[in-house]
């Protein structure tokens, strides 16, 4: 092939690519090698669409992020931080566990603390209540009574000293505090129910002696043997007025402390004591009980004579 065949050849080839350049932009530069420089291969009339849209630009549309996001690879950059659901669920899990743990601890703390409550103020009620019977025994007043009844003759010390009741005269009182006075002190134990004893406690106001004489005595006899007068009195029953002491008690009873027996022996405790010229009050008494497999008693000297 010869050089004009070449160069034909080679002019159809450069007009084929301008053809295809120019659909695409008809202002497309080439570099003209002659000069050096850009130059623009086509032009366009001053009334081109291209050419007005040049002259007056007008604002282009921001794209949207998401439209941008999806031409872009999905990619985790390095400053950017945070936690996969597989670490959020662990910790959820772990912090709930921490919270039953929590709130377990707190109930247990709060059962304790209140079992620990309840048994201190049982200790600081029987505390007190011992404190109340030891002060009102001791505080036992001696006092004689007669009567004016010829069925019920003699002259009576008001005291009945048993294993299950306990009757005297004292200046103590739980209910009648503001009031001066004396007041029949009874202590009865008496079985509430099956294996249970309490402990009750009565007291009323001293009025005239024939009524508190027949408030305690039921009937007056004479020993044959003897000769001497024995009093019977009347039986404990509790009433729902009454102040329980002393509750839940598998057993208890009153013991009565002689110092000079008539035998010459020495000091006896016992369960009965019978007023004397000689002897009209037991030297102490003592309160024994027991609970729960426990044992306890109460020991008050008395000073009356």
């Amino acid at each position: 092939m010869n050089e004009s065949g070449i160069g034909r050849s080679g002019d159809r080839m450069n007009e084929g690519c301008i053809g295809i350049w120019r659909l695409v932009d008809p202002e497309i530069e080439l570099v003209d090698q002659a000069i050096g420089r850009s130059k623009q291969l086509f032009s366009r009339s001053a009334d081109h669409p291209l050419t007005r849209s040049n002259a007056h630009p007008t604002t282009r549309a921001p794209e949207h992020p998401v439209t941008r996001s999806l031409d872009l690879p999905i990619t985790r950059f390095p400053h950017q931080e945070g936690f996969t659901l597989f670490e959020v669920l662990v910790s959820m899990t772990l912090t709930g566990f921490l919270m039953v743990a929590l709130l377990i601890g707190l109930r247990v703390a709060n059962r304790a603390w209140q079992t620990g409550e309840a048994r201190l103020r049982l200790v600081h009620a029987a505390a007190e209540r011992n404190a109340f019977l030891v002060k009102q025994i001791a505080s036992l007043v001696p006092y004689q009574v007669a009567s004016s009844d010829p069925q019920l003759p003699g002259r009576l010390t008001v005291l009945q000293s048993s294993a299950l009741c306990l009757r005297f005269i004292s200046s103590y009182s739980s209910i009648y505090r503001g009031h001066s006075g004396l007041v029949l002190v009874e202590y009865g134990i008496v079985h509430a129910s099956r294996g249970n004893i309490e402990l009750a406690l009565r007291e009323t106001p001293v009025g005239e002696d024939d009524v508190l004489y027949h408030k305690l005595v039921r009937s007056v006899t004479t020993d044959p043997e003897t000769g001497v007068q024995v009093i019977n009195y009347r039986p404990f029953s509790v009433a729902t007025t009454d102040l329980r002491l002393m509750t839940g008690l598998s057993a208890a009873w009153f013991e009565y402390l002689d110092l000079h027996p008539k035998k010459g022996a020495g000091p006896v405790w016992r369960e009965d004591w019978q007023s004397s010229d000689e002897a009209p009050y037991p030297d102490a008494i003592r309160l024994r009980w027991e609970r729960a497999g426990e044992s306890g008693e109460e020991l008050v000297p008395v000073r009356a004579r």
